[in-house]
């Protein structure tokens, strides 16, 4: 696997994440959110798990890809790269943002929508315009060595974010809640 296919994948999975949160794609979701049936428990928990795919995406790409990325000296890369960082910071705050509500379902259904928004436009961008250009001018064991590093940085970035939120939970500390399985 390669650095684009990796952060692709990502893409992927934070947009089932959005979907998850509204009750699933399709007449499924549209079914369960107009019968009320996706819980104000359900959005939070897959609310969380955006924030961290968004907060250790944006940490490998900051400290791997965008450096990796820089460094080729391409001017079309270099504007795609600072334009990139501009969206990580706003998405940033929305991430913080969201991890400060708790209990204001409505207020958390219009900061995941406005999140989505954004996330689905640095994405898109991302896939259709800076991708492609990487390929041209990044040999692929270059690419795969990226992915290397970034799969490292992922692994030990998750492993300190569970072992914060084991940490919080046994303190009860406001991000450690536990939701209780039916």
């Amino acid at each position: 696997m390669d650095a684009i296919e990796m952060l692709t994948n990502d893409h992927k999975k934070v947009r089932e994440l959005f979907k998850a949160f509204k009750g699933g794609g399709g007449i499924t979701g549209l079914l369960r959110r107009t019968v009320g049936e996706v819980t104000g428990v359900e959005r939070r928990k897959v609310a969380e798990q955006v924030c961290t795919e968004l907060e250790v995406h944006t940490l490998i790409e900051e400290e791997i890809f965008y450096p990796a990325v820089r460094a080729l000296a391409d001017r079309e890369l270099l504007k795609q790269v600072n334009e990139a960082l501009k969206e990580h910071s706003r998405v940033k705050k929305e991430v913080a943002s969201l991890r400060e509500l708790h209990d204001d379902v409505d207020s958390l259904e219009q900061r995941m929508s406005q999140l989505e928004e954004d996330v689905e436009h640095h994405a898109t961008e991302e896939e259709d315009e800076m991708f492609p250009r990487l390929e041209e001018v990044m040999p692929d064991d270059e690419r795969r060595e990226l992915a290397r590093r970034m799969h490292a940085l992922r692994m030990h970035a998750l492993k300190e974010r569970a072992a914060a939120s084991a940490s919080a939970g046994a303190s009860g500390a406001p991000g450690g809640e536990r939701v209780a399985s039916r």
